[in-house]
């Protein structure tokens, strides 16, 4: 996680917490929302006064954010590039046995910005987390770029249990008198290895596996450069998961007198109180879902606000505790809130059958919501004018994708 450090002025105008079975009463005062908006203007009317486009601040912010986090302190995160982040890029080029010039390429920034997301995401996943503990965020870079270079990361090995090997290997239908025949026969016998029974799926494990296959491609796929719309959508929803762990993060800290721990709590509230909204969303029409998850909340007392800056930060914590189902319930509220860009992340978890089976149909009427939003200026999560480009060029694709042939067999004898 990304911890911004909270002020004191930002803890006293936080929301109080009020009890209650949604959301807890995870609040954000509408005095620290002004502020937050006066902040962003200001920022506006500064990056349009410097001649350096949004997109490309953007971009510069994640840079000075990565660094900041392995180590490479180049001080506030304000999207430019001065002489303390060429600084910092320096070293971070030293350290990789990149070329030295205070510049990155592609390459370089793309490594250092999926090792950032990568970061967030399983820091606290083994062996991740003992690397962190022993040779800090440096460490885990340094291990980024092994496994980009092909050194694999030991792995623990988890012993079979005995009971648990015969209970699900012994065979019903052969008598042990034919095994040991068949033994006698041939002087071997079948391997018999007793696998696991395989866990449910993790997005922290898909995304890890996406994130390192970026970096190994020299960086995300590019408007009019999607070659596997597939993999792409993929990339895109480990950008937006990384985004919205970083928005949760940067929310939770002015939440007065609570810990990570009892936020989880809250949010496995959210999750619950969702469920009933959850059910057939993999075959319901979005329309649908949104409308009887916007009567829900209208019903359920709390200000449309509270809702939303309580779903931003479930939304972070499911994906941070890899819980799917609490993250698809989190995005679907703030969709059916006003937020329909999260709809973005509805269709990614759908079509990957994250937290529900998998829909793809309606995955492919989620991510339309999403990018009708986005394209009108109600982007999230990141939805910069690149990545909705991203979104569109490989969304039409994997639907234009042939589809396997069914044939209908006839009954009727010849």
């Amino acid at each position: 996680m990304v911890v911004v450090p909270a002020q004191r002025a930002a803890a006293d105008e936080a929301a109080a917490l009020i009890g209650g079975a949604l959301l807890g009463g995870l609040i954000v005062n509408e005095v620290h929302k002004n502020k937050q908006r006066q902040r962003q203007q200001t920022q506006r009317r500064t990056y349009q006064s410097s001649g350096v486009s949004s997109a490309q601040r953007q971009q510069n912010r994640e840079v000075q954010s990565a660094l900041n986090y392995f180590g490479y302190n180049v001080g506030t995160v304000d999207g430019s590039l001065g002489r303390r982040s060429r600084s910092g890029i320096s070293h971070f080029q030293s350290d990789m046995g990149y070329p030295i010039d205070g510049y990155l390429d592609d390459h370089e920034r793309g490594f250092l910005l999926t090792s950032h997301q990568r970061a967030l995401a399983s820091a606290h996943v083994a062996p991740y987390n003992q690397i962190l503990a022993s040779q800090g965020q440096g460490g885990l870079l340094r291990t980024y770029r092994n496994e980009q270079l092909g050194i694999q990361t030991p792995q623990g090995v988890q012993p079979v249990q005995p009971q648990t090997h015969m209970a699900m290997t012994a065979p019903q239908a052969v008598q042990p008198s034919q095994v040991v025949t068949a033994r006698a026969a041939t002087g071997a016998a079948l391997p018999n290895f007793g696998f696991a029974q395989p866990g449910p799926v993790s997005i922290n494990a898909h995304c890890n596996e996406v994130n390192l296959l970026t970096t190994s491609n020299g960086g995300p796929s590019r408007p009019g450069q999607v070659r596997e719309p597939v993999f792409a959508l993929n990339e895109q929803f480990c950008q937006a998961r990384s985004q919205a762990m970083t928005e949760a993060s940067q929310i939770e800290v002015t939440i007065p007198n609570m810990t990570a721990v009892q936020v989880e709590q809250q949010c496995a509230g959210l999750a619950q109180a969702m469920a009933p909204q959850m059910v057939g969303i993999d075959t319901k029409a979005p329309s649908e879902v949104v409308a009887a998850t916007s009567a829900f909340l209208q019903n359920s007392g709390q200000p449309m606000a509270s809702l939303i800056s309580g779903g931003k930060i479930c939304l972070g914590v499911g994906y941070r505790t890899d819980n799917a189902e609490m993250a698809l319930a989190s995005a679907t509220l703030l969709a059916s809130a006003g937020q329909l860009g999260y709809g973005e992340v509805v269709s990614h978890q759908l079509r990957q059958g994250f937290g529900a089976p998998v829909g793809m149909a309606r995955a492919g009427e989620w991510m339309r919501l999403a990018l009708n939003a986005a394209q009108s200026g109600s982007g999230v999560l990141g939805q910069t004018s690149e990545r909705v480009a991203v979104l569109n060029e490989a969304s039409t694709s994997a639907a234009a994708a042939p589809a396997i042939p069914v044939f209908s067999a006839s009954t009727s004898g010849n």
